[in-house]
């Protein structure tokens, strides 16, 4: 068995960093599924961070052989249908939909990753091989939690919009109720955690390539473990629901794949300061293709035609990395 490497490039940085495996290491590097049950493994490994270059073609071992596995549209309306039929019901305020898309064809994740630090220059980006989950990349633009000197930050991000569609029709009600919802609940956790000194940014438009979020952002003064917290905040209203139980029991016997990384979370934690960051806009790699994970914010009032094209533009926008020469 081969041992796990991972590089990556923090937002706003031009900087490529990767982990060196180390008992003595004093950081320590996460990648978290989406359902802590067990069933997907959450990875950890120590060491010691350094500078990187960007790893070459051929150096990511892909190992697990393509298997086709795309949700169709009449999947998707199905589920949002039922979706909206709960939150009438009063069962739900709010549940993500999402979807999984495989594309056939051997694509370089290497490649992938070098074009997204290029595209993203605002995101987190990685690359990972792990032996025992396999190879992943991504680029998010979702920050879960930071912490430095017992000073935190963290977001409440939601909504989606293409720059074209936000430039000629402004956010809706059913947006920022959206929105809300995740605001209201990120509070109500940092509070629980005992945050003192709590500020409430104004919302504003989080532009990420070609798409727009609308994004609240909270800083706070906090002491205690940063991944105790994070495993509080994780999975958010932005990629389970509320309330949370209810949405993550829909999401497990109505999506009909399972979302393994894709919206759990990742990053580092070291002695300096520690950041972890929500797993979207990414992709699973596999010899022969790839599978790439998109969803949306289901809430009263929702369109079930504009949820599935709202995860297309989700989903051109990773596809665009991925298939496209340097």
């Amino acid at each position: 068995m081969h041992s796990p490497r991972v590089w990556w490039r923090p937002p706003g940085s031009k900087d490529v960093y990767t982990m060196e495996a180390s008992d003595s290491g004093t950081s320590l590097f996460r990648f978290v599924p989406f359902k802590l049950n067990g069933e997907f493994p959450s990875i950890a490994w120590k060491g010691h961070v350094v500078k990187a270059v960007l790893p070459e073609e051929g150096t990511v071992r892909l190992d697990e052989i393509y298997e086709k596995r795309s949700t169709s549209r009449d999947e998707h309306k199905k589920a949002v249908r039922k979706a909206l039929e709960l939150i009438e019901a009063g069962e739900l305020e709010k549940v993500v939909v999402s979807r999984v898309k495989s594309v056939k064809g051997d694509f370089s994740p290497e490649t992938a990753f070098r074009h997204k630090c290029q595209t993203h220059r605002d995101a987190f980006v990685y690359l990972l091989e792990h032996p025992r989950i396999g190879v992943w990349c991504g680029a998010t633009p979702e920050l879960l939690v930071t912490a430095s000197d017992n000073r935190v930050e963290t977001v409440s991000l939601a909504g989606t919009r293409t720059k074209e569609g936000i430039g000629n029709n402004p956010w809706t009600e059913k947006e920022y109720d959206e929105q809300g919802l995740v605001t209201d609940y990120i509070k109500g956790i940092l509070e629980k955690h005992g945050a003192s000194d709590l500020r409430v940014e104004p919302r504003e438009d989080l532009a990420y390539g070609d798409l727009v979020h609308l994004e609240t952002r909270f800083r706070c003064s906090l002491t205690g473990s940063i991944v105790e917290l994070a495993n509080d905040l994780h999975p958010t209203p932005a990629v389970g629901g509320r309330p949370l139980k209810n949405a993550c029991d829909f999401i497990l016997h109505n999506e009909g794949f399972n979302r393994e990384y894709y919206t759990g979370y990742l990053g580092v934690e070291s002695a300096s300061g520690s950041a972890y960051y929500v797993n979207l806009r990414c992709a699973k790699w596999q010899n022969g293709g790839v599978h790439l994970f998109a969803g949306g914010g289901i809430v009263d009032g929702s369109d079930i035609d504009s949820e599935w094209e709202e995860t297309e533009a989700k989903l051109r926008a990773i596809q665009s990395t991925i298939t496209k020469e340097i």
